[in-house]
């Protein structure tokens, strides 16, 4: 197996492992008696766990090997989402979460910056390509969730053969990993957390608005076609589900149109996309046209995660991994506050002007894309450059 596949092999462990505990969250509110309002509470904890401990992992991450994270957090990930299949009342509930939430973002930290190192090695993108492979890994988990459920399988039950077997490959495909070349960086200066370089705030600020829109849209776009569109639960079924095969598969060519545009030229199409798109399908305000925006919603935020984890990693003079930690925490914040602030939006206007927000996002990308694209002089020697970097604004 070569590495570019076992790192592919082990964002798409992720996603499915990942996909498993959440396509159960009604069976584990159910097993201990969680109404709406406390499961919403729980539910924070694995987007909290990660604003926590992104930063601390990003702190003693250079001059380790980010292979071996991953080996670790694998191993840890495949004990954490047996935890939650095991507890009798809500504050465990919320404790199991919060280990599912540390163990879940130091992957999803190591694996990044072992694919920024393996992109680096074969001096082309790949990032987006690791992360569709983590969506599609989502769809696998919440099948296999969907089927267990069907047959009425315990969530034990179910958590522990997928834990046995998409566990078992990510370890084997982690074990393939190379220690990372990129480790010489830690001799670069670490991001000091009162003083993070402004580019990377910005960065993150874009992270934040786009996790915030791929939450909004995951935990929202159901209630808004069923609900406030008059449409049925299986339309709202279906407007997520064009969202996420949105996503996906837009991460299968953001590689290529990455290695054309640029970072900044990438993101201000991507968040221009989003933006109009989703905008269009409110604005008109029927099934059919929310389903649409939903997918070009999709379609638009695909590449922003990875191109700006791709960004960060490549600012000058900071290690790998805090510059990525300094993204992602802020990205994370999105994640977490997004859903909630929709909510409250929502009690107070309508849900559809609520989702306005999603709009936001779009544009907030498109506005700081010029930001995100390094000074090519500043780039240090070796690392990943698209076709025309200096034009990449364009």
């Amino acid at each position: 197996m070569s590495r570019r596949w076992a790192i592919t092999a082990v964002f798409f462990v992720d996603g499915a492992l990942f996909g498993t505990w959440a396509s159960r969250i009604p069976a584990l509110s159910d097993h201990v008696h969680a109404d709406a309002g406390v499961l919403g509470l729980c539910l924070l904890a694995p987007a909290a766990a990660a604003v926590v401990s992104m930063p601390l992992v990003g702190r003693v991450l250079p001059g380790r090997s980010s292979s071996l994270f991953c080996r670790a957090s694998v191993a840890g990930l495949m004990v954490a989402i047996m935890l939650p299949a095991l507890v009798q009342t809500v504050p465990e509930l919320a404790a199991s979460l919060l280990l599912v939430g540390v163990t879940n973002s130091t992957l999803d930290l190591a694996m990044n910056a072992q694919g920024v190192s393996i992109e680096r090695g074969l001096n082309r993108p790949i990032l987006s390509s690791l992360h569709a492979a983590f969506s599609f890994g989502g769809f696998a988990g919440a099948g296999l969730g969907a089927l267990a459920a069907g047959l009425n399988v315990s969530p034990l039950g179910h958590f522990g053969f997928a834990a046995a077997v998409f566990g078992s490959v990510g370890l084997l495909a982690a074990l393939r990993l190379p220690r990372d070349d990129h480790d010489a960086d830690a001799r670069a200066p670490r991001v000091r957390w009162n003083r993070i370089p402004v580019r990377l705030v910005l960065l993150g600020v874009a992270c934040f608005f786009s996790l915030l829109a791929e939450g909004g849209a995951s935990d929202w776009s159901a209630k808004l076609v069923r609900d406030d569109l008059a449409g049925t639960a299986a339309l709202g079924a279906i407007a997520y589900a064009v969202f996420s095969i949105g996503m996906g598969s837009g991460r299968l060519v953001a590689d290529r149109l990455w290695a054309r545009w640029g970072t900044a030229g990438l993101l201000r199409r991507s968040g221009g996309l989003a933006a109009a798109g989703f905008a269009l399908g409110l604005g008109v305000g029927t099934v059919p046209a929310a389903i649409v925006g939903f997918a070009a919603l999709g379609v638009g935020l695909a590449a922003v995660v990875p191109t700006l984890f791709r960004a960060g990693a490549d600012h000058p003079g900071v290690s790998t991994g805090p510059a990525l930690a300094a993204v992602s925490s802020l990205g994370y914040l999105g994640f977490l506050a997004g859903p909630p602030m929709i909510g409250a939006v929502a009690q107070l206007t309508s849900l559809r002007l609520a989702c306005g927000v999603l709009v936001l996002a779009g544009i907030v990308v498109l506005v700081l894309a010029p930001f995100a694209t390094a000074e090519p002089q500043d780039r240090p020697d070796g690392r990943l450059a698209p076709q025309g970097a200096s034009a990449g604004a364009r």
